[in-house]
């Protein structure tokens, strides 16, 4: 057994054995859901037994650690405030008004009606009211119940629900629930855990409340409200340890040999039978059944989240984070909030990534840590982030992605994903979308055409769904393609058979040519296949017969554009030198 409670005074011992032999003594009978009479507290007659032993065990290690000079010296100091008098005072907090003698006594009234505001008063512990309070169940997450300890009954946990001694919490697979205390500290239940509630009780109007819980599986993460006085106390056993403390962040886990205590602010006392230890905050301590406490061991540092994105626009998502040195896994929990009362997400990656699971779009905030080998976690980063993920983008259908197209008021066309009620459309032709040539907020169709023809080059364009209610998914991917510079005007090509030269159109002063020359039409005998910088080429080398020739424009960047439609061309033979000669003596010698 462990314990890390405050040291406690003999007066006080005397208050809570009494507190402890009432619920110990109570066997009443109550419904599922209904309430104990006040200063009644319940157990399940099979755990009578177990509780009076570990009361007893309890007490024997709280004395053990009293220091004999300051038994009967606890006091709770009441500050006197304007309208006070020492009898009102007296009747609100003192158990019986047989103490009001020994309270005059020990404040030194000399005349109940007249105390100064500003003074204290003092009580001993063992005057106070106390009694049976109840916990309440703050949220509820997932598979939860509690079994009533008067009548054996399991009933579904919903929030809200009033907790009472002797009742236990079960939390399923995915499960989770936040218990608040009367002194308004808090405890996260995690999934698979149970935790029994051994001891609920206040000092009346005191602020002060002795809580004791029994985790016997699973985890907490436990909010401790500050001491508000010698009577606070705050307990958690497991199956091999105790661990109590007053105004500090932990975290506990356990199975029925080990006990790992995690603290994140304040300072916990690890104490049983064999030893006692600090933990400091930053630190961890592992307790193994009958051993003493384990020396405490550093925390790893919280991972580092900077890099990740503020607005995550897929559900699932995948988290991506530096390693942590030292880390064996990591463990990531999901919810709205900082507090953290609800886990929408709970799981453990043994990589620096993790998955998160399916979420409504909305705020989260995500905490994650990293697990030594011992494993103990670590201190936690926290990172805000929305979720932006429907409707879903729409699946583009055409133009493909680096497309080519020689019609120059293209056609757009994508699906229509559930939710979807109108599309945000942008057109541009830059990758940022900086000053969008088409700019479409809410358009309700599912094919769009430009109205005018796009200037030769390349273009960029998304699509993103809007829901009934306006608000937009994330943009789908980044889709481009291009229009090219036209093929070289061929109805204006010409031959010039005298230099033997095929000359086209320039298209602009910044493109080349590629021409083809074949002898079919359907270019499937080429013969020349070159690159020019000019709007021209010399065909000499060519023989007489008939040719196909077709022109491809350039660009700057070597993008090639589609090929001309095929030009016929026929080089003729060359003149006859004998023919030159003899035509002309041919009809001179008629003439003759």
């Amino acid at each position: 057994m462990v314990t890390t409670a405050p040291v406690q005074r003999a007066d006080r011992t005397t208050a809570l054995t009494g507190a402890a032999l009432l619920a110990y003594s109570t066997d009443r009978h109550r419904g599922p859901d209904q309430s104990p009479p006040p200063g009644a507290i319940f157990m399940r007659p099979h755990d009578r037994h177990l509780f009076a032993a570990h009361l007893l065990l309890s007490l024997l290690c709280l004395l053990l650690l009293l220091p004999g000079p300051a038994l009967g010296q606890d006091f709770w100091l009441y500050t006197v405030r304007p309208g006070d008098n020492a009898w009102d005072v007296g009747k609100r907090y003192l158990r019986s008004m047989r103490y009001w003698q020994e309270f005059k006594k020990l404040n030194q009234i000399s005349d109940p009606r007249r105390i100064a505001p500003g003074s204290t008063l003092r009580f001993r512990l063992q005057w106070l009211k106390s009694g049976a309070v109840m916990a309440t169940l703050q949220s509820v997450h997932g598979t939860v119940t509690v079994l009533r300890a008067g009548s054996g009954a399991t009933v579904p946990a919903r929030p809200g629900m009033a907790l009472w001694a002797g009742d236990e919490v079960h939390t399923g697979s995915g499960g989770n629930a936040t218990l608040r205390f009367a002194d308004d500290s808090r405890v996260l239940l995690e999934q698979d855990s149970v935790l029994a509630l051994d001891l609920l009780m206040d000092y009346g109007g005191t602020g002060m409340a002795d809580t004791r819980l029994h985790l016997k599986k699973g985890r907490t993460d436990n909010k401790v409200t500050p001491k508000k006085g010698p009577g606070s106390r705050f307990e958690i056993r497991t199956p091999s340890a105790m661990a109590a403390v007053r105004g500090t962040s932990y975290r506990i886990g356990c199975n029925t040999e080990l006990m790992r205590t995690e603290v994140s602010g304040g300072a916990v006392q690890v104490a049983n039978s064999r030893a006692s230890r600090v933990v400091p905050a930053r630190y961890g301590a592992l307790t193994r059944k009958k051993e003493k406490p384990g020396p405490p061991i550093p925390l790893l540092p919280p991972p580092d989240l900077s890099s990740l994105p503020k607005v995550m626009e897929e559900s699932p998502f995948m988290l991506r984070f530096p390693a942590v040195p030292g880390a064996t896994a990591y463990r990531l929990q999901v919810a709205t909030d900082r507090q953290f009362n609800v886990l929408l997400a709970d799981t453990v990656s043994d990589r620096p990534r993790i998955v998160v699971p399916q979420l409504a779009d909305g705020d989260y905030i995500l905490r994650l840590r990293a697990i030594d080998g011992n494993g103990l976690e670590g201190l936690d980063a926290y990172h805000a982030c929305t979720l932006n993920a429907r409707p879903l983008p729409p699946i583009r259908v055409r133009p493909r992605d680096g497309a080519v197209l020689t019609d120059p008021r293209p056609t757009f066309l994508w699906s229509a994903p559930e939710q979807a009620r109108s599309y945000l459309f942008q057109l541009a032709d830059n990758k940022k979308f900086k000053n969008p040539l088409i700019n479409l907020q809410a358009y309700g169709k599912t094919t769009l055409r430009t109205t005018g023809r796009l200037a030769p080059g390349t273009y960029y364009w998304r699509v993103a769904g809007r829901d009934a209610e306006g608000k937009p998914g994330p943009m789908g991917m980044v889709m481009s393609f291009r229009i090219p510079e036209p093929a070289p005007d061929m109805g204006k090509a010409r031959f010039d058979d005298k230099d033997m030269v095929f000359r086209w159109q320039a298209v602009g002063p910044k493109q080349r040519y590629r021409i083809q020359i074949a002898t079919d039409a359907d270019f499937t005998h080429i013969l020349v296949n070159r690159k020019t910088d000019r709007a021209s080429f010399k065909m000499a080398s060519l023989k007489p017969g008939d040719y196909y020739i077709r022109v491809a424009t350039i660009e700057p960047d070597d993008f090639q554009g589609p090929f001309s439609s095929p030009q016929h061309l026929r080089v003729p033979s060359p003149p006859n030198p004998w023919g030159l000669i003899l035509g002309p003596l041919f009809f001179l010698g008629i003439i003759l």
